[in-house]
């Protein structure tokens, strides 16, 4: 799955993909501040995560919205001790949302492990914008939350996906695999290599050649078949 991790500067992204890949990541920053990406592959229970960070700079908008292209999901991280970053905050979220319409958003309300950090009640009735967004307290710097935050983002974007995976999960191996899910989605042929291609290259299943069969990764299996279960740990 491919995540993007996005916000103002200094709110805490880097530090998170750091966490979230155990230190196997990329940033191309200069003088401490991120100028490109962040980059890191992790795994959750079997399923591989694609995290991308963006640069926190406004100015940077072009290779926000060139990182941003496809992706499943949003990590939205805000700086929830610094009030002055909120107006930030509201146009990385405005922007992301143009970017990637109708893709699952969480918000991570970072450094919740300093002495000023407000609760995530207090960060909603001063960002407004935050309605209708699940928001969860975690800390970079600690790792306190962070997982749950990523776990929770899956778990949206494969719910979006539910009807689709539940008949991946149903027809892997079969040897009219494409065909099944052709006739089961009511989709074209196209749409449905379309399908095919888009996981594939998230590592979810593999095609066989002529696209007729494809089988899923037996590792992320019980989660296209059932989402619940990615946040059962």
């Amino acid at each position: 799955m491919k995540i993007i991790v996005t916000g103002p500067y200094e709110s805490g992204k880097s530090r998170i993909i750091h966490h979230l890949t155990n230190g196997a990541c990329i940033n191309i920053e200069r003088r401490g501040t991120t100028i490109a990406m962040d980059h890191g592959l992790t795994n959750v229970d079997g399923m591989s995560v694609f995290l991308f960070g963006t640069p926190g700079l406004l100015r940077f908008r072009t290779m926000r919205k060139i990182l941003s292209s496809g992706a499943d999901g949003i990590i939205l991280v805000v700086d929830s001790s610094d009030p002055e970053s909120d107006a930030r905050a509201k146009l990385f979220f405005r922007e992301i949302a143009f970017f990637l319409p109708g893709v699952p958003c969480v918000v991570a309300a970072n450094k919740q492990d300093l002495a000023e950090a407000r609760r995530v009640d207090q960060l909603r009735d001063r960002m407004k914008f935050l309605v209708g967004q699940a928001v969860m307290p975690c800390s970079a710097e600690t790792g306190e939350n962070v997982d749950r935050v990523l776990r929770t983002l899956l778990f949206l974007a494969m719910m979006q996906w539910s009807n689709v995976f539940t008949k991946f999960a149903q027809y892997s191996g079969s040897e009219n695999g494409l065909k099944h899910l052709m006739k089961d989605l009511n989709v074209s042929r196209d749409q449905a290599v379309g399908y095919l291609r888009r996981f594939e290259l998230r590592k979810l299943l593999e095609v066989q050649v002529g696209d007729e069969r494809f089988q899923v990764n037996e590792k992320v299996k019980k989660f296209l078949k059932n989402p619940n279960l990615i946040m059962s740990k």
